[in-house]
């Protein structure tokens, strides 16, 4: 990994919020760092917990466009604790992973949004409070239920006619009757969830979503 893709993820300001991190040598190409994190957080309405696991972070090459996977190393969370079928902690669904790294594409905003609260929640459950942030079905119910969040939608046939939506270019979309059931265009209606969707994602990525065409 040369030095200029280090800067452009923010690598050395990783390391330097939290020390106890080192740079690995490379596996398949992705760049690994592990060894601890510690920190202080504290969710609304619950108690602050300061700790510290030990994570090992794999950044594959296309980074932010696909997010690092992440594994805890210690042996301190079991594997029915969300955690994908690889061991990887769920971090949460693809789509809100995506979402986060399009506001700030750098590892240390990615651990601080992702990995510290899904450490600071197990910290919570394994002292005997509810999860703190809510759980999210691993897998295609998962998907559906993110995405219908996002969407604004509870209804699958209405779901799925707005995911095509986001596959489409913005001018063609707004001009076609809106899939929730409005009578109206999708100008008028749900553009204002769909265009800033397919502004900060691409309309590959639904495309990948609806037809696995990455």
């Amino acid at each position: 990994m040369n030095s200029s893709t280090l800067r452009i993820w923010g690598i050395a300001e990783l390391l330097d919020k939290y020390p106890e991190l080192r740079l690995r040598p490379a596996e398949s190409g992705h760049t690994t760092i592990a060894g601890g994190v510690v920190f202080s957080a504290q969710a609304h309405r619950q108690r602050q917990i300061t700790d510290n696991y030990e994570i090992s972070i794999s950044v594959p090459p296309d980074f932010p466009r696909t997010p690092p996977m992440v594994r805890e190393t210690g042996g301190r969370i079991p594997r029915d604790y969300h955690k994908l079928d690889t061991g990887h902690l769920c971090l949460g669904s693809p789509t809100r992973l995506r979402l986060i790294l399009a506001e700030t594409p750098k590892l240390l905003f990615f651990v601080e949004r992702c990995v510290v609260p899904y450490l600071y929640g197990y910290s919570l459950v394994e002292g005997g409070s509810a999860p703190p942030f809510g759980e999210l079905a691993h897998g295609f119910r998962g998907w559906r239920d993110d995405l219908a969040d996002l969407l604004g939608t509870n209804d699958d046939n209405a779901l799925l006619g707005l995911v095509r939506l986001l596959t489409l270019k913005k001018r063609i979309a707004n001009k076609m009757p809106c899939p929730c059931g409005t009578g109206l265009r999708v100008g008028r209606c749900h553009s204002h969830k769909l265009n800033p969707l397919r502004k900060k994602l691409g309309r590959r990525y639904f495309a990948s979503l609806l037809y696995g065409n990455r």
